[in-house]
């Protein structure tokens, strides 16, 4: 048996009152309730919800701190396979390529310059998973919108968007307030135009970073909430 157009319409309406607004736990919360209320068939769902289920979980704080809790452990797990995923570039046969690109990198400064070489390794390795981000979130946000779905995004994906924004707020923050404030931009430039093993470093560094988040972006995470 299943929830009948009424109950669903509830209980879809009380899940976006409390502001589920991602599929994994929306999705997570609405099977573990619908099946309570296929079980007791009670005559008032408004009242069972608020007076049953919602105690059951602590209140809408409890329920809050699942999400919270549950958030956390999936950010940990992202974190977790993104290390993997980078480690696992230096073993064979990644390393061949790992190796091509530096010789690349190198044969690109000398050939087109250093800020040529460090504007497209930086824009590639860093700045495309950003903008693959932003597409995967549009389409996501399109679909679920054109399917008519209570929710507009995934947790997985926000998750993940941590990930491929951490380096870019970190550039922001050495180019905006630490070479100006603490190097000077003049020192640091010279630093780069000297170093060119440094700079061969860096644009590896983020390529292989660009990798790492662009794999997972392909991968589908999947992560059961825990309830009670």
């Amino acid at each position: 048996m299943s929830l009948t157009t009424a109950q669903h319409d509830i209980l879809v309406k009380y899940l976006k009152e409390i502001e589920i607004k991602t599929q994994e736990p929306f999705e997570e919360f609405y099977d573990h309730i619908a099946t309570a209320i296929e079980k007791e068939q009670p005559d008032d769902i408004n009242e069972f919800i608020r007076e049953v289920i919602q105690p059951s979980f602590g209140g809408v704080k409890g329920i809050k701190r699942i999400l919270l809790n549950q958030r956390e452990l999936r950010q940990k797990l992202i974190w977790k396979r993104a290390k993997k995923i980078f480690w696992s570039l230096f073993g064979w046969p990644s390393i061949v390529l790992i190796m091509i690109g530096f010789i690349l990198v190198q044969i690109s400064f000398n050939q087109f310059g250093l800020k040529f070489t460090m504007g497209l390794t930086l824009s590639l390795g860093l700045f495309l998973p950003f903008l693959i981000y932003l597409i995967a979130a549009i389409r996501l946000f399109i679909l679920f919108g054109y399917e008519n779905k209570p929710y507009n995004s995934t947790e997985s994906l926000k998750a993940i968007f941590t990930l491929i924004h951490l380096p870019i707020a970190l550039l922001n923050v050495l180019n905006f307030l630490i070479v100006p404030i603490i190097f000077g931009r003049g020192a640091f430039t010279t630093f780069l135009l000297n170093n060119v093993w440094a700079n061969t470093l860096l644009c590896a560094f983020a390529l292989l970073y660009g990798f790492t988040c662009l794999k997972l972006l392909k991968e589908n995470f999947t992560f059961k909430l825990e309830l009670k």
